[in-house]
């Protein structure tokens, strides 16, 4: 479902975001902020699930290994 709106948006940041991106329409440039924006947070939150479930304390001498000990 879609819903017009009209966001404010700083001409230079507009200008400097359309550059980067190379997108020149303001709704296709917004949709792809928007969507980054999502995807991005999504990803914090899964690496930060990762990282507090996965840490693994492993103790061990790598000069030992290289001596063969």
């Amino acid at each position: 479902m879609r819903h017009q709106t009209t966001p404010t948006i700083d001409d230079n940041l507009f200008a400097e975001a359309a550059k980067v991106v190379a997108i020149e329409d303001k709704n296709r440039l917004a949709e792809m902020a928007s969507t980054e924006l999502i995807q991005n947070h999504q990803a914090a939150k899964k690496r930060g699930i990762r990282e507090r479930v996965c840490k693994i304390a492993i103790d061990y001498d790598y000069k030992k290994l290289r001596i063969g000990e």
